[in-house]
């Protein structure tokens, strides 16, 4: 069922936000930023022809916002990430659309795997990269439906299978930062029992 993905993994990010984040405005932005998606992902509108659902626009607006904020070369920088998955995601519904035999096993994980991977090679920063990577997905889609044009036209921008591979890729990308930063603690440790052992000596 679509959209499950998106709905179950969404709400575990509220979830972590509200109850394990620090007091801080980051973490009132991120829950109110959430609840917003997920209210907003049953309602669509029509721009210039094109059906996109508000939770599409909303990221779209607030990825555009956090990167107007950044200096100059910084937000020239994010933008053109963004613009290198927004490639990445057109070209693999692309190869989809006309040759789906080259797709050995779930589409959606193959695409998360694939854009996180990128994500990875482009920043270092685990919001900068959450940053790029939605906003590269959903210029992804408009270029994917920007092609679909004159094939079909209620093709919907943002529908919930697209929610389901950005829910998942924000959640590779979690795992992974999550994991570097357990990685980081453990080898802090180990160094600080090995001065602790050097120092009688």
């Amino acid at each position: 069922m679509e959209g499950i993905i998106f709905l179950w993994l969404f709400w575990i990010y509220w979830i972590v936000a509200t109850f394990f984040m620090g007091k801080n405005k980051m973490r009132q932005f991120i829950s109110i930023a959430i609840l917003i998606a997920i209210i907003f992902s049953t309602y669509s509108i029509e721009v210039l022809n094109m059906k996109i659902t508000l939770t599409t626009l909303f990221l779209l607006l607030t990825s555009y916002l956090f990167m107007a904020k950044q200096k100059e070369l910084k937000g020239i920088y994010l933008f053109i990430a963004s613009f290198i998955i927004m490639l990445a995601y057109a070209t693999f519904h692309l190869f989809e659309l006309y040759d789906p035999v080259w797709l050995i096993f779930n589409r959606n994980i193959m695409l998360s795997c694939l854009l996180t991977y990128l994500t990875l090679l482009l920043h270092n920063e685990f919001k900068f990269r959450i940053v790029i990577l939605i906003c590269g997905m959903i210029h992804g889609e408009f270029l994917y439906a920007f092609a679909l044009k004159n094939i079909t036209s209620s093709y919907l921008i943002g529908s919930y299978a697209f929610f389901d591979v950005i829910a998942l890729s924000v959640g590779i990308t979690l795992i992974i930062h999550a994991f570097k930063r357990v990685s980081l603690y453990f080898e802090y440790q180990i160094k600080h029992l090995e001065r602790g052992k050097q120092k009688p000596s």
